[in-house]
């Protein structure tokens, strides 16, 4: 009699994979994005020949174009929350709060926006944690069986 080969169990999801895959994802997009953002405001400005939407320095939190990087930060943010999500255990909780955690740490060994107030302080080191958690939410809610 032959035996047959033991059945394969599925592979078993790790919180740890899920935060190493976040966090590095998390840095590789917040790099990436306002890089692409950047050249995307310059060439339509040139485009344009409109020399207000050109943003000199990409902490100048006074110009408009500032946002926009932010916008990208977030949606950066929110892949990687989302890329979290789908490769961690469905209950796991301490994936998100571990993200957050890693973000804010990340974030102040970044330049400070300048001017800085309450407000921008907020969008600059809160935008990025909100886009894992909501990334990581709606990633949750999809993958939830209906």
């Amino acid at each position: 009699m032959s035996e047959s080969p033991p059945a394969k169990s599925p592979v078993k999801q790790s919180a740890w994979l899920g935060i190493a895959v976040g966090w590095l994802s998390q840095l590789g997009l917040k790099t990436l994005l306002p890089v692409i953002a950047l050249v995307g405001i310059r060439s339509w400005s040139s485009l344009t020949q409109n020399p207000a939407m050109w943003l000199e320095h990409a902490d100048d939190s006074s110009h408009p174009g500032w946002y926009v990087l932010q916008a990208s930060v977030f949606a950066g943010s929110a892949v990687a929350g989302a890329l979290a999500a789908m490769l961690s255990p469905r209950r796991a909780f301490v994936v998100p709060a571990a993200l957050v955690m890693l973000s804010l740490l990340a974030t102040f060994f970044e330049q400070f926006p300048r001017p800085l107030s309450v407000a921008v302080a907020l969008v600059w080191a809160g935008g990025p944690c909100v886009g894992l958690v909501g990334g990581w939410l709606l990633a949750r809610w999809r993958m939830t069986p209906r």
